[in-house]
Parts: structure tokens; C-alpha cells; sequence
């Protein structure tokens, strides 16, 4: 198990979309329990109420830390849990459909947000490898340059502060 020390020594934190690999399980559980109380809280709140915004949370916390799959499935689970608690709560509609289409816009607004997050979330990863990559490529330049007799070769720094580990 990886502490918070080595961590923040490493260069990362909590935010980092690794930080909680080896608890990924739960990570997604305590996301679950998040949107459960948070429609249970919508659902004993009332309709006038609205807990839409807060819905956010979970969906983006399983798509950062979980991926695209658990991100889209906590979207899912957001919607219908929005729909279950709207709907229990009789809010009044001057049709009938219009319950479903407010289900849909919010569900479209979940999966929008977890892809979103999640693709960030690869494009973080993806540059962190590209950058060790970089840097082993820069690594055997050097290497290469210091074995030949009579060359000097001045590799310049790629980037100043902390490296990948």
C-alpha cells in the first residue's frame, strides 16, 4: 500500500487519477453510498427542493478515480436514481412526459460530465507516460553521446522542477 508521504513525494496527491488504484473497489462503493443518500435526501426533501447539482459528485468521482466504464455506470445510476426519487416524491407535471424528458436532459448531463472527466483522466495518464518516455529517450541520448570519443553533446533539460518517477 502506497502512504500519502510517498505519494506527495512521488509527485502526486489525491487527485491525482492513480492515487486510489489499489482501492478502486471502494472508491466506487463510497461513490454509491454518496448517491444513495444523496436521493434519499432529494427523495424526503420534496421536489421543490432540488438536489440536481449534487448528483455531480459521485459521477465525477467514479469517472476520475474509476475510469470511463465506472463513470458512465455511475452516470446511468444517477439518472435513474434522479428519476426514482422525482417520481416518488408526486412532483406534479402539467404532462405526463415531461418527467421523462427531464430524466433524459439530466442523464445527458451525467454521461456528459463523465466522459468528459474520464477523457481527461486519460489524457493525464497519457502524458505522464509519454513524459517518462521522453525522458528514457533523453536518458539513452545522453548515453549514447557520452560513449562516442571526441563528441560533446549539450542535451538540454526538458522540463525544470519534480520528474516522473
Amino acid at each position: 500500500m502506497i502512504s500519502p508521504v510517498v505519494i506527495i513525494m512521488q509527485g502526486w496527491s489525491y487527485k491525482h487519477p492513480l492515487a486510489l488504484e489499489q482501492h478502486k473497489t471502494a472508491a466506487m462503493l463510497i461513490s454509491g453510498a454518496f448517491l444513495f443518500l444523496l436521493c434519499w435526501l432529494d427523495y424526503i426533501t420534496g421536489y421543490e427542493f432540488g438536489f440536481f447539482i449534487f448528483y455531480f459528485i459521485p459521477v465525477a468521482f467514479a469517472a476520475w478515480y474509476g475510469g470511463r466504464k465506472k463513470g458512465i455506470s455511475m452516470a446511468l445510476m444517477c439518472g435513474i436514481c434522479w428519476y426514482i426519487s422525482d417520481r416518488l416524491s408526486h412532483h406534479p407535471y402539467s404532462r405526463a412526459y415531461f418527467i421523462y424528458w427531464e430524466t433524459f436532459m439530466r442523464l445527458v448531463s451525467f454521461l456528459t460530465t463523465s466522459l468528459t472527466l474520464s477523457r481527461i483522466r486519460d489524457m493525464v495518464l497519457n502524458e505522464e507516460r509519454l513524459a517518462k518516455e521522453l525522458l528514457a529517450a533523453r536518458e539513452e541520448l545522453k548515453q549514447f553521446y557520452n560513449q562516442r570519443p571526441g563528441v560533446k553533446a549539450d542535451i538540454p533539460s526538458l522540463r525544470s522542477g519534480v520528474e516522473p518517477g
